[in-house]
């Protein structure tokens, strides 16, 4: 991806794909495959496989977060008929390193895009909602799945669906503190990057390759949601990582529904099974 653009539209999400295409062709040791199903209820135990080689199926939620405040100012800075290179280190010129930006919130327009999908959400029944750290995604699933967490459902922090990791200040988690005093319903015991945000600090000057992107994303998907013990879980995250999971780390099998630019706040069910290579 060379600017930063409205990335739903289907050109330029497809011109970013190319950029994944080193990442998709890892030879990795579990293969991943997804298949998208309604709002209705359908349980993993209901489509487990019968291949020798598969491990296991769970039905996720992905959800992207709503609008944050880092997408209005690209969306303002366009508007304005000012295009920008993602990856410029510039303030001035690209609003995703603002400093003022770090651990972009939601927005007003993202707190209803939340909101919007409730009563959707409140069809499913996820065991356990998983969230990445960062305050737009913490936000988005405790409004969208409220009726989840009024009914007992825990809240998990993982580092492993953060958004790109570097350079870009929105993704730059705050202090874990500062988050833990603010989101007291989500259970934040995994994530390790502590008080300055280490994970992010590797690289600070330089965007998350897709690759490195990628590996992380497969890591999550394996070493954490494949071998927890729920069968049917929420994971409410960000737009580039999901990009990654459905163009670079799942078999999608081409279905374009799934392999999309997410919308804010949008919510996708995938029937998820993994299998041995």
């Amino acid at each position: 991806m060379t600017k930063a653009s409205a990335l739903s539209q289907p050109t330029v999400w497809a011109d970013y794909k190319n950029t994944l295409r080193p990442a998709k062709e890892i030879q990795r040791e579990i293969k991943i495959r997804a298949v998208k199903i309604g709002s209705s209820h359908v349980s993993a135990k209901s489509v487990e496989s019968k291949d020798e080689d598969h491990i296991t199926t769970k039905i996720i939620h992905f959800q992207r977060h709503g609008q944050g405040y880092h997408n209005l100012l690209g969306d303002v800075t366009r508007a304005f008929g000012k295009d920008f290179h993602i990856d410029d280190p510039d303030p001035d010129i690209n609003p995703f390193v603002k400093p003022e930006i770090q651990d972009s919130p939601l927005t007003h327009k993202g707190r209803q895009e939340a909101a919007a999908q409730r009563k959707s959400a409140a069809m499913l029944n996820p065991e356990v909602v998983i969230v990445s750290p960062l305050h737009r995604a913490v936000q988005t699933a405790l409004i969208s799945f409220a009726d989840h967490r009024q009914n007992g459902i825990p809240f998990v922090a993982h580092e492993g669906c953060r958004e790109q990791l570097g350079l870009l200040t929105c993704n730059k988690a705050m202090p874990i503190s500062q988050t833990i005093a603010d989101f007291p319903q989500v259970n934040f015991e995994l994530c390790t990057a502590g008080e300055e945000d280490s994970l992010w600090n590797r690289n600070p000057e330089v965007r998350e390759d897709p690759i490195s992107e990628a590996n992380r994303a497969y890591e999550f998907l394996t070493d954490f949601l494949m071998k927890r013990p729920e069968k049917e879980i929420a994971v409410v995250c960000h737009s580039a990582w999901l990009f990654s999971v459905c163009n670079a780390v799942i078999d999608c099998g081409g279905d374009e529904s799934i392999e999309s630019w997410f919308g804010t706040g949008e919510i996708r069910s995938l029937r998820i099974s993994y299998h041995k290579q």
